[in-house]
């Protein structure tokens, strides 16, 4: 940019401070006329553009080929080169989300009206067999086929049952219920039994819950699948500070600092969304539960690799040592990740 376009005037028009050289020291803004041609502007705007591509380009490089060095470098005090932590995973766990779930088929979330419409025109077309010529041959058919439609009788060989499952962005939910017809019956039985067969706390709540999606929807059988694909996101945000304090357990902390650990946690999670994006798209291409399994073992355990070279590279401690505290940071994430899940499929159930 040509010098023509400095002020004189060494006072910045930001925040008025005094700029000694071509930025001011207070602010960052650079101390140019209010002026400008549009050739100017349009020259800042390319200017601009290059800039932050050949960050973009440098910073993703690191991440990819050189695991922990930004970290390194960002706790050094060595940024102006490098995209911010934060920016960097939030732009990429943004598109990363939005990919997993572009493709992703809509799914009926309650399918219990339709299941009510068919019970009940299987119930009427029972009761219509029974009327018809009820001292007949063809009566004794009729109440055959009837004892095969009633809805009374469609039974699994349990009389209450739930399962809760998490499919691709949803919690999918099964569940029975042939013993109870409603809450007023379940309530009357209860009272009839002594304290020690009662239902009592977390059961007894489960079994009302579940009969009262069968009063609210009409059929005993419901399988329902939930959309949670806005609550991942979400939940991953969360785990970020718990993953860097998993971290901090295994390193000393007159050393390191809590904060040093987050921005390693970020630049992990960054790289995770990077590796697992990149088996997405190859694994939409070539459908089947086989490749499915094969990308996702695959990713799992390059995300492993990557994490105790990130560790080796930033913390700088012996290659045994340093695999001994990723195996360890690794199985408490693991339990962590299988605990959040556990709990979005409670959420997901408890507000049905």
């Amino acid at each position: 940019m040509s010098r023509h376009h400095l002020r004189h005037d060494k006072t910045c028009l930001n925040c008025g401070a005094t700029v000694e050289d071509r930025f001011c020291t207070r602010c960052g803004q650079e101390n140019l006329e209010a002026k400008e041609s549009v050739g100017h502007i349009v020259g800042h705007f390319f200017a601009d553009i290059t800039h932050f591509d050949s960050k973009l380009f440098i910073t993703l490089k690191d991440l990819l080929f050189r695991p922990g060095f930004l970290t390194r470098e960002y706790v050094a005090g060595r940024r102006m080169t490098y995209l911010n932590p934060i920016r960097m995973y939030i732009f990429i766990s943004a598109m990363f989300f939005l990919a997993l779930f572009s493709g992703r088929k809509e799914h009926k979330p309650d399918q219990g009206d339709h299941q009510q419409a068919l019970n009940s025109y299987r119930q009427h077309l029972a009761d219509s067999l029974r009327a018809a010529a009820p001292d007949s041959v063809r009566g004794t058919v009729n109440r055959e086929l009837a004892a095969r439609l009633d809805t009374a009788n469609d039974k699994k060989s349990k009389d209450e049952s739930l399962n809760l499952t998490m499919g691709f962005g949803e919690v999918i939910i099964d569940m029975s219920e042939y013993k109870y017809n409603n809450i007023h019956e379940f309530d009357s039985v209860q009272r009839t039994l002594p304290d020690s067969a009662k239902e009592k706390g977390t059961m007894r709540w489960i079994l009302r819950h579940n009969i009262e999606q069968k009063e609210r929807r009409g059929t005993a059988r419901i399988h329902i699948a939930i959309d949670i694909s806005h609550d991942i996101p979400k939940l991953m945000f969360v785990l970020l500070p718990l993953f860097a304090l998993y971290v901090g357990w295994f390193y000393s902390r007159k050393t390191y600092f809590y904060v040093n650990h987050a921005i390693f946690s970020v630049h992990y999670h960054s790289f995770v969304f990077l590796l697992f994006g990149f088996f997405l798209l190859p694994g939409k291409l070539i459908p089947g539960e086989w490749t499915e399994i094969i990308f996702a073992v695959l990713s799992l355990i390059l995300a492993f690799v990557y994490l105790v070279a990130a560790l080796h590279g930033m913390y700088r401690q012996s290659f045994w040592l340093t695999l001994f505290k990723g195996l360890g940071i690794a199985l408490l994430y693991f339990v962590t990740l299988a605990l959040a899940s556990t709990l979005l499929m409670i959420g997901a159930y408890i507000w049905l």
